[in-house]
């Protein structure tokens, strides 16, 4: 966490020669790419990491989308590199905010004494796909003790992502220093497209996390299901408070991990935006564990390097607000059977196109991305893997599709097949209200992609009453206004019996949207 003191130039680094920089080598494939920004992976740990670095396209990503956080690098300086984090909308309605991590040296190649890490913030204004920053320097601080450290001001800059894998980083130091920076993701990418809709339930643990002690030190994680990696930078001080320090850390990750097993490692020798080779060496371990989705720990032991012999757990906590997508949980149990009800229009199953992830067409609401993550209650609550969903709602006037005043309609509706961490994702609206329910989503799930059966499960999720009441002030949903026929789940036909494991969790609100998460235990 970076706490921000009044600006000042810095004055302590010595500056690399700014001007053309020559054109881009090869980019190497991503067994090596580890070393881009200082964790050089063990074998066993790159073998699954295959392909080109991507090439860079002409279409630019919405940069208000947290599927832009994580690791990137530039290939022509290996051994430092960048790890962000975005914040979609933390600071207000299509407003959101950049923290970012910039792991580097100064202008001598050196031991650890020369390493150096800034940290970036700024403000993302939704659909553009630029972001300006402001470059902040801490010193004066000692590896996980106090004192607290405060920012202070030492540049400016701005990132633009030409697309979800590729980004151009342009700089200026208040001494003198500039430069543009070509960069590209370390790990595939996760959830991001061009549009800046994003969600993933493992990803969403990504981020900026720190020991609320001890302002001015952390880390910026990257949790990469699509790579089935973990990884982390940290950024410290020397235990005797002579410096700055930074280390990297890497893992596998397995979907449904809350707790990863890490190498730390440290990197030294490189120069500031510069190409002299650095070296990168294994000086410890560490294990990561998630308590939640806001509180986590981190267990480290070093054996090597300036720290050896040095051993602790820190108590981490999110450095801002926990993703909507994040969901966290160590048991599950089968999801309640319910009745499809009178609307579930299953010719619809069908046809190919209703395999769609926004079932939107051109019904009007607030913006909901449903993510339903399924698990299996018989093998200590793993993701499932490959299942289809199918997924029918009412619009904000209790119309359902294909019946009555949607008759020969399909809005709505859709089918998506569970990834690899057991997620599927639907784009809709707030579900509206018909008389004698209260406000719900149907859904069906299948043994694997095909829907000709009868499904293993039927059920509905149930939303907040608290919620639905906004919702149902805001503008689009005044004319129909609350629901008056069903007041309480209580009251409800169907969910009188409880929500307990029917009821989404929810983060938003009715003027940007919603995002909502329901665990689907099943019995595989």
């Amino acid at each position: 966490m970076i706490k921000l003191a009044r600006a000042k130039a810095e004055t302590s680094q010595r500056t690399s020669e700014p001007g053309a920089r020559e054109a881009a080598p090869a980019q190497p494939t991503r067994r090596r790419l580890f070393g881009a920004i200082g964790a050089y992976a063990a074998a066993g740990a790159a073998a699954g990491l295959g392909g080109l670095a991507p090439t860079r396209l002409q279409a630019a990503a919405n940069a208000h989308q947290q599927g832009l956080s994580g690791a990137w690098y530039d290939v022509q300086t290996p051994g430092q590199g960048l790890l962000l984090e975005v914040y979609p909308h933390l600071l207000g309605d299509n407003l959101g905010q950049l923290f970012g991590g910039w792991f580097t040296y100064t202008g001598t190649a050196g031991g650890v004494q020369e390493q150096r890490w800034y940290t970036l913030g700024g403000e993302i204004v939704n659909g553009s796909s630029s972001i300006d920053f402001i470059i902040y320097l801490n010193e004066g601080g000692v590896f996980n003790t106090a004192p607290e450290t405060f920012a202070v001001a030492v540049g400016s800059g701005q990132i633009r992502f030409d697309s979800c894998t590729a980004a151009t980083l342009s700089y200026r130091f208040d001494d003198g220093r500039e430069g543009s920076i070509e960069l590209y993701r370390l790990l595939d990418s996760v959830g991001c497209n061009l549009a800046g809709t994003t969600a993933d339930t493992e990803f969403a643990y990504s981020g900026s996390w720190y020991d609320s002690n001890l302002s001015g030190q952390g880390m910026i994680v990257e949790i990469n299901p699509v790579t089935a990696m973990a990884f982390l930078a940290w950024y410290t001080y020397a235990a005797d408070g002579s410096g700055q320090r930074w280390f990297t850390a890497q893992g596998l990750f397995a979907a449904g991990d809350r707790s990863v097993a890490l190498t730390l490692y440290e990197t030294t020798g490189g120069i500031f935006d510069s190409t002299p080779a650095s070296q990168t060496r294994a000086v410890g371990s560490a294990t990561l564990r998630f308590g939640s989705c806001s509180q986590a720990t981190l267990q480290f032991a070093f054996n090597a390097g300036e720290l050896s012999g040095r051993a602790g757990t820190i108590n981490l906590s999110r450095a801002g607000a926990t993703p909507g997508a994040c969901v966290f949980g160590t048991s599950c149990a089968l999801i309640p059977s319910e009745t499809e009800g009178p609307y579930p229009l299953l010719a619809v199953l069908n046809d190919a196109d209703i395999r769609r992830s926004d079932i939107t067409e051109d019904r009007l609401g607030v913006p909901l991305t449903m993510i339903f993550k399924l698990v299996n209650i018989n093998d200590s609550c793993k993701p499932v893997v490959g299942s289809a969903v199918y997924a029918w709602h009412c619009d904000k006037d209790g119309v359902y599709s294909g019946y009555g005043q949607g008759s020969g309609e399909r809005f709505l509706r859709g089918v998506q097949v569970s990834d690899r961490s057991g997620q599927v994702v639907f784009q809709t609206i707030y579900p509206g209200w018909y008389t004698g329910r209260i406000t719900h989503i149907h859904f069906r799930v299948y043994l694997n992609e095909s829907t000709g059966s009868n499904g293993i499960a039927t059920s509905q999720v149930a939303f907040p009453v608290d919620v639905t009441t906004a919702v149902y002030n805001s503008a689009l949903y005044a004319a129909r206004g609350q629901n008056t026929s069903v007041t309480s789940f209580s009251a409800d036909g169907i969910f009188r019996d409880g929500v307990s494991f029917q009821l989404a969790s929810l983060s938003g609100n009715p003027n940007v949207g919603f995002v909502a998460t329901l665990i689907v235990g099943i019995a595989v």
